[in-house]
């Protein structure tokens, strides 16, 4: 799946290809194809439509075919590439027969999209934007702090009054961005009240909020809490092998490392604040653990907060968990 064009194979439950297209990356396109393999060889069968996830380039395919019913995965590319085993040769068209291969032997990993996926996706831009400026505003007021040492007269003051009119139209932009995530928020009544009861945990504030309802789809994606700290980056693995491997128990790098900031950032507040999480982490500390140790806060449920105010009327039930088994200190 490219901007221009969408490649697909369409295997049988043998793991025959019936057909393969290559199609503009279209509406109409996609939408006329779908509509002759049902009634063509997908007649009377199940269909699942397995994508590789590209960005802005597979938001339109995914619009169309859920709006025409057709069940839609879209699975990992990490997760599809290590499933193939050793391969040769890459092309768009091998690569959609892959792609459909896996769908076809790891059916019983699908995870259907639906219309939250959509409507998310909006507030995921949002966030997306909101990013890069405060990116951008970092990266000017670095450049201003450095350079403006070595610089004297007309160009300093030149290079100064630019970079203070940058600084301050993306301040501007950013103020415009949260305005809008805001007013997103306050049209969907359950979107809102799921980002306040995650906030209503010590630490958590208005980013690390909605990264979460898009990263969770509104706390609907993850069945365990577990599954978000390993998502996050968050959970020690052991590192050995037999007597001659002992390796550093230690977090995996596979994971939303975007996310695991925010939650880094939020226990550097959450451990500011008078409580059992504060308490737990001055006890490692007084037990000799270095502040730039990395420790993982695994306190048991019952001495810190859980998650959220959440009653069982809630999905958001499902993440009663203590804060400290979804942050990392790292102070």
């Amino acid at each position: 799946m490219s901007k221009l064009h969408l490649d697909l194979a369409l295997l049988d439950q043998d793991g025959k290809v019936l057909q393969e297209a290559h199609i503009s990356n279209k509406a109409s396109c996609l939408r006329k194809l779908l509509r002759s393999w049902i009634k063509g060889q997908c007649s009377g069968a199940r269909m699942l439509v397995c994508l590789e996830p590209t960005g802005p380039y597979s938001f339109e395919a995914i619009k169309t075919m859920l709006a025409m019913g057709v069940p839609v995965w879209l699975a990992h590319p990490a997760d599809i590439k290590n499933s193939l085993g050793m391969t040769r040769g890459k092309s768009d068209q091998v690569d959609a027969r892959r792609i459909a291969q896996y769908a076809l032997r790891f059916g019983d990993k699908a995870r259907f999209l639906d219309e939250t996926f959509l409507h998310l996706q909006e507030l995921k831009d949002l966030l997306a934007a909101r990013d890069q400026f405060v990116r951008e505003r970092a990266k000017y007021r670095m450049q201003q702090g450095d350079q403006l040492k070595a610089m004297q007269g007309r160009a300093k003051a030149c290079f100064k009054r630019c970079s203070d009119n940058m600084i301050a139209a993306l301040t501007g932009s950013i103020a415009y961005v949260e305005k809008q995530v805001e007013a997103f928020l306050t049209s969907d009544p359950q979107l809102s009240l799921k980002r306040d009861l995650a906030m209503s945990v010590t630490g958590i504030g208005p980013v690390l909020s909605g990264e979460l309802l898009v990263v969770t789809r509104g706390f609907t994606r993850f069945t365990d809490p577990r599954q978000l700290v390993c998502y996050a980056g968050l959970a020690p693995y052991d590192y050995s092998s037999g007597t001659s491997i002992r390796g550093r128990t230690g977090v995996s790098e596979k994971a939303n490392q975007y996310l695991k900031s925010l939650f880094h950032m939020a226990a550097l507040n959450a451990v500011k604040v008078p409580g059992d999480l504060q308490t737990y982490y001055q006890r490692k500390l007084a037990q000799g653990k270095s502040t730039y140790d990395r420790a993982q806060c695994r306190a048991r449920q019952d001495r810190t907060p859980p998650l959220g105010r959440i009653g069982e009327r809630h999905p958001l039930h499902a993440f009663q968990t203590p804060l400290a088994n979804a942050i990392e200190i790292g102070v």
